[in-house]
């Protein structure tokens, strides 16, 4: 990959799972967004504020632009998701870990962007985790992206922490060099 090339990913996942805050913990420009009050019953139990359009940011990485796309987490934006993908070359489930039924929200989403995801790399970020049995979570997550038919890597993120955010974002990156490459 040259240094003009540039990258698009997209950041999904479901209300309060930290995607406007990655995004904002790793973009080198200041982020362009779209927060608004929280109207949907799930928004309005996790954040006061929640993304109705989009997030966008920039982050360069061994010389690779990237373009940061966060989507709305409330289901009645979905269709925006479904634009924001459009180019896109690789996308980040965030999964919210604190959320009353999170594999519930998780196979929602890998149903929802199925066919994004059956031809571009994917990463499945878990946040809002408890440290004292994140291995064991990160085996249940990764077992059940395995046995729905997903290939995509399962890690776990605090999206407070630019270095966490990186590491997905590093991950993600590598994974869409090394298919094009192939």
């Amino acid at each position: 990959m040259n240094e003009s090339e540039a990258l698009k990913l997209v950041f999904v996942g479901n209300v309060g799972s930290g995607k406007t805050t990655s995004i904002h913990a790793v973009s080198e420009v200041s982020v362009i967004g779209t927060e608004q009050k929280a109207t949907e019953g799930e928004a309005l139990h996790r954040k006061p504020s929640t993304t109705v359009s989009m997030e966008y940011g920039i982050v360069h990485i061994n010389g690779v632009k990237l373009h940061l796309y966060g989507t709305p987490g409330q289901r009645r934006f979905d269709f925006m998701a479904s634009i924001l993908c459009k180019g896109a070359t690789g996308m980040v489930v965030m999964i919210d870990n604190g959320h009353t039924h999170p594999l519930d929200e998780l196979d929602y989403f890998l149903q929802y962007h199925k066919d994004f995801l059956q031809q571009h790399p994917a990463i499945i970020a878990i946040t809002h985790y408890d440290d004292n049995n994140t291995n064991t979570l990160l085996i249940e997550y990764h077992q059940y992206v395995r046995e729905h038919g997903f290939n995509c890597a399962v890690m776990r993120l605090d999206a407070r922490v630019k270095n966490e955010v990186m590491r997905v974002v590093e991950k993600l990156m590598l994974e869409i060099i090394q298919r094009k490459n192939r």
